[in-house]
């Protein structure tokens, strides 16, 4: 067989497994096209799904008086859990360096935007240093009150939070509505605190 021939047969052979990978990809194509799709006109599959970013934490405490503590804020000012009675309260477990917990600044910024003071207190309580958490809120431009723990004890269920970030959700008569370990978003803030803004 002459190195014509040979020739000729490679090249058929190469141009069938063209013409099948051509048909391939056009079926491939057609049948995404004609995919099912919602009322929307998107197909539900490709949608992407909202994650849950948080779970639930200290169930056995909701609806129990949330125990009084004090904690230090980054300009020397003392907090008693108690004086924010007649209020919501957002109590929030935190550090810098954690990056769920970094997410979940702008929600909180905009929950403190959203009410006035005499309706809600936010409570970010770290256990960093006060000078780099002043130097930390300023950068990011935290509108609530960030508090260094310190040696300060805390009662249960606080003294028990052992992942950040954690949040507690006190009601105005001063008890635990709810708590979660994660970021939770501001959509879901409201919802706990039942705003309708």
């Amino acid at each position: 067989m002459s190195n014509k021939t040979k020739f000729q047969k490679i090249s058929w052979i190469v141009v069938g497994f063209t013409a099948i990978a051509v048909v391939a990809v056009f079926a491939s194509v057609r049948k995404q096209l004609n995919m099912p799709q919602d009322a929307t006109g998107k197909n539900p599959e490709y949608i992407a799904k909202p994650q849950k970013t948080w779970d639930i934490a200290f169930a056995s405490s909701f609806g129990k008086d949330a125990p009084d503590f004090s904690v230090e804020d980054i300009d020397g000012k003392t907090h008693k859990l108690s004086d924010y009675k007649g209020r919501n309260v957002v109590v929030v477990f935190w550090a810098t360096w954690c990056p769920a917990c970094n997410l979940e600044i702008p929600h909180l910024i905009e929950l403190r935007n959203m009410l006035a003071e005499d309706k809600l207190a936010i409570l970010a309580i770290s256990n960093e240093e006060p000078e780099h958490l002043k130097n930390f809120a300023a950068s990011k431009g935290i509108n609530y009150t960030v508090t260094s723990l310190g040696d300060s004890p805390l009662p249960k269920p606080f003294a028990d939070v052992s992942s950040i970030p954690t949040s507690f959700f006190i009601d105005p008569k001063g008890k635990i509505k709810f708590a979660a370990v994660g970021l939770v978003p501001l959509a879901d803030a409201k919802v706990i605190m039942n705003i309708e803004q």
